[in-house]
């Protein structure tokens, strides 16, 4: 008799939470803000240049200068595919130009890395959002995880907070 085990495929989860300001506590000076919609959690797809980045960035011997942490948006709802090298029109200004997230490492036998931001949208109209990845730079560099998720409609002072879990098993 055979044992199959289960092993889980190393990749990355997006995880989409927005908030939309109702109203705003003065004494606090804060805004109060409740969920819009549910949270989304989507599988990436690795785009072809970013797995050789990773490896390269692993196993190479060069020295690098930045891993992939850099967050960008889009509205384009065009299907990721491994060929892609750039986020189609990709989201400058109003909140959300591309950021370096908040990143955690695993420690001891963990096998998890997170990436994390709360991007919060600026402008009174409002601007839709689908689709994010990870980049090795602020601006241009290497793509690599590319996520495609249900579209949100942002309006001014909603925040979407995008969080990439990256696990290696």
């Amino acid at each position: 008799m055979e044992i199959i085990e289960s092993v889980p495929v190393p990749g990355a989860v997006v995880r989409i939470h927005h908030e939309r300001p109702y109203d705003f506590d003065e004494k606090a000076g804060i805004w109060l803000r409740r969920p819009v919609g549910e949270d989304e959690e989507v599988h990436n797809l690795i785009t072809d240049a970013g797995r050789v980045k990773l490896h390269t960035y692993c196993y190479g011997t060069a020295s690098r200068t930045n891993g992939f942490n850099y967050i960008a948006l889009t509205n384009d709802g065009t299907a990721p595919a491994a060929g892609d090298t750039v986020l189609a029109s990709e989201l400058v200004g109003n909140g959300l130009t591309r950021v370096q997230g908040t990143v955690t490492l695993p420690t001891g036998s963990g096998n998890q890395t997170t990436v994390a931001y709360t991007f919060t949208y600026g402008p009174a109209a409002s601007q839709a959002v689908q689709k994010t990845a990870l980049f090795d730079a602020a601006a241009a560099g290497n793509m690599n995880h590319e996520i495609l998720f249900t579209q949100r409609t942002l309006f001014l002072n909603d925040t979407l907070t995008v969080t990439f879990t990256l696990t290696l098993a």
